[in-house]
């Protein structure tokens, strides 16, 4: 077995009196894809800043290459062969593809820099990638990724040999996701270490060799991915199995109609769907990304108004395209893009779970009953740190997500309408977020999840619908479904 690249021995780190990290040990080998994962909190951010420098431990001991190295900075990690390519994928829009590449190490010819050669270099690291990407492209012109791609080009430009992929497909569709599983599996075919962090355990399945998962501040375990479960792995992250872990309680016979969908056409995209969603009742929504999920769950809501059909919502006609008009009727919409439609980021966690109550304004928060409202629904919800005053865009994706549901949640709707709702956030946040799905259906709100991860289809909904091309294919209980049966309708299949 080959030394590792890189080792972390009884690292620990504390900030203040905060034990961040307590004794871990860590290590990524030549020609290895180590998967690292945890809850928000857990440690695993902690101890990659400590990997690539930005961070320095309390205590323990860093060997690359089996020499015992200090890293005080990003740079001294570079000079050691360890780069980051963080979750949001930093590049200078302003600037191309290969001088992206190249930044702060321009090639010069004489006291110039040197556009051919700076051309070449980039050339000859996109072809390591077998990217086709032109180097004179400017990356503000780039899909998200490609801008990965451009951001792994940079790190292998330094000659590294370990590199940290934070989260990298967390923006991703599913196919542009498994272009960059390619590029993983070709990086580690060519001897480099890696280290993937994600929330997303079917990915790390695709690409790892072992997976390491981290809770308060331990490692709890580390398994050969041959033998890493989901359940396993959902174990030791939460301390749970798999079954506990969806919270999907035997609820009592759905209820009267709340939400009836007749030949809705939407979005350019849905066409002829119709449905019904009863009281108490959870409906998933399946389908590859394009298949008009998303556009269905607009149009009910009025963000979209649509080209066809009729929506009743408590057995009355709810006016098209009126997200006010659907409000009042009791419907309340989760979108799938939390930071740009679900929260407004530059304002406290108190304004944003207040701004559907009525008043829809971004005033400070004034009266005790308004206050006593937050502060409960904080509690109710879990979101940490518990201050109704910290910005919305300082909190963790899992508490943002947290608050964007209080802010629905304090409206006591009879309709909610999911949209991707745990996605980008941890195993322990999105389990929560399961537990309080179960409980607004056992209090009788009719719920519609739509998701691209059929396993959380199955594992919180009592049916769902697979949409494909824009049409409704297929219906199924939950009971005794099966993630292929899903995924085959999804693709275009026919009935089995």
């Amino acid at each position: 077995m080959s030394a590792p690249l890189l080792q972390l021995t009884g690292i620990h780190k504390r900030f203040g009196p905060v034990a961040a990290l307590s004794g871990v040990d860590f290590e990524v080998r030549p020609g290895e894809v180590h998967g690292l994962v945890g809850e928000n909190g857990s440690g695993k951010s902690t101890l990659m800043k400590i990997a690539y420098g930005e961070l320095q431990p309390s205590a323990g001991e860093i060997r690359v290459d089996g020499e015992t190295v200090t890293l005080r900075t990003p740079q001294d990690a570079a000079r050691h062969g360890v780069v980051a390519v963080a979750q949001e994928v930093p590049l200078v829009d302003s600037l191309s593809v290969g001088e992206n590449i190249v930044l702060g190490r321009w090639p010069r010819a004489g006291t110039v820099v040197s556009r051919r050669r700076m051309r070449e270099q980039a050339a000859q690291v996109l072809d390591q990638l077998q990217s086709t990407l032109d180097p004179e492209t400017p990356v503000s012109a780039l899909a998200p990724n490609d801008r990965q791609v451009v951001a792994i080009a940079r790190a292998l430009a330094t000659q590294a040999r370990v590199i940290v992929l934070d989260e990298p497909t967390s923006s991703l569709t599913e196919d542009r996701a498994q272009a960059l599983f390619d590029i993983v599996r070709r990086l580690r075919d060519q001897g480099l270490g890696l280290i993937f962090i994600s929330q997303r355990l079917p990915d790390l399945s695709q690409v790892a060799d072992r997976i390491t998962a981290l809770r308060d501040g331990q490692v709890v375990g580390t398994l050969p991915v041959a033998e890493a479960t989901e359940d396993r792995i959902t174990r030791l992250i939460v301390g749970r199995s798999l079954d506990d872990y969806f919270h999907r309680s035997r609820r009592r016979s759905p209820g009267e109609p709340v939400l009836e969908v007749s030949g809705l056409a939407a979005g350019g995209r849905a066409e002829t769907v119709s449905f019904t969603v009863r009281a108490g009742e959870v409906l998933g929504l399946a389908g590859l990304v394009g298949s008009g999920r998303t556009e269905v769950l607009r149009a009910v809501f009025g963000a979209d108004r649509p080209t066809e059909g009729r929506i009743q919502v408590n057995g009355r006609q709810l006016r098209a395209g009126s997200p006010r008009a659907a409000i009042r009727s009791g419907v309340a919409f989760v979108t799938g893009d939390r930071k740009g439609e679900g929260l407004v980021l530059s304002r406290s966690v108190a304004q944003n779970i207040t701004l559907a109550r009525g008043r829809l304004s971004l005033r400070p928060i004034s009266g005790r009953g308004e206050a006593a409202t937050v502060t409960k629904l904080i509690e109710r919800m879990r979101i940490r740190p518990p201050d109704p005053d910290r910005l919305a865009g300082e909190l963790s994706g899992g508490n943002q997500q947290k608050v964007v549901f209080a802010k629905w949640i304090a409206l006591g709707p009879r309709l909610l309408l999911l949209d991707e709702p745990t996605r980008g956030i941890d195993v322990g946040a999105k389990s929560e977020i399961y537990g309080l799905i179960d409980e607004l259906a056992a209090a009788g709100v009719a719920v519609v999840l739509s998701s691209s991860e059929n396993s959380e289809l199955i594992g919180v909904c009592d049916r769902v619908l697979v949409l494909f091309d824009g049409r409704v294919v297929a219906e199924r209980e939950c009971d005794g479904l099966e993630e292929v049966e899903v995924a085959h309708y999804a693709a275009g299949g026919h009935e089995q």
